[in-house]
Order: C-alpha cells, then structure tokens, then sequence
C-alpha cells in the first residue's frame, strides 16, 4: 500500500487573500484553478510549497457549511492530505487499526476521484485521497 504526503489543509476567509499572502512567501508559485466542492459546501485550491506538496485554501462556501463552525472558533490548519494508490485497501487498514472515517466522497478538485476523512486517535482529521 502507497501512501504519499499531497496537501495540509487551510480554513481560510477568502482564497483570493490567502493566495495574495502566500505569494509574498512564494513569489514565483501559482495557485490552481480554484473548484466549488458541492459535497462538502467548501471552495478550494492548491498552492505548491515543493514540487509535490501543497497547502489547500478550503473558503466555505456559505454559513451553511459545516466548516464555518471551526472558521469561527479561530481553527485554520486542520487536516492532512494522503494520496493512496489502493484507495479501498488504505481506508481499511486505517478503520481497523482504530481510525475512525467520518465521510467519504468523489472531488471535482481531484478529478472525480474518491476521498475520505478520518480521525486518528489522536482526533487529528486526515484526507485520503485516490491516486
């Protein structure tokens, strides 16, 4: 089973201001496309720090969401990202040695590609995501 670091994950107020900052570190990096993931009520885009990792800018997309209760409470940085190559394999593994998965779904942002959030033990919220 592959697993490889991809993204850490960022509530952030707006994507346009985020990206604006983060060029001042990385003036010659861009930002992806930005996607409206309907499933989990969040826009978002990738920003490369490295050639293969990435700081995702998740904005929610209305009051509904249910990351704007964690954007209030002040959390930004709140889950690591995974690409696995057995996606179904992976998500096993983790259930079975204790992590418990809190949703699963398919991303625009990853091509329609299935991904899944579990805790640890740790109550850490890590994504996995289908290479």
């Amino acid at each position: 089973m592959d697993i490889q670091f991809h993204h850490i994950g960022c509530l952030v107020e707006k994507i346009e201001i985020a990206i604006a900052d983060y060029k001042i570190l990385y003036p010659k990096n861009s930002a992806s496309q930005i996607w409206e993931i309907e499933a989990q009520k969040v826009k978002v885009c990738f920003f490369p720090i490295s050639p293969t990792s990435f700081i995702e800018f998740v904005e929610p997309l209305d009051e509904e969401s249910p990351l704007q209760k964690m954007k209030k409470k002040g959390n930004s940085f709140y889950h690591l990202a995974f690409l696995c190559s057995e996606f179904d394999k992976a998500l096993q593994y983790y259930e079975t040695s204790g992590y418990r998965k809190l949703n699963e779904f398919n991303s625009e942002a990853f091509d329609g590609k299935r991904c899944a959030f579990i805790y640890n033990n740790e109550m850490h919220l890590i994504e996995l995501i289908e290479r």
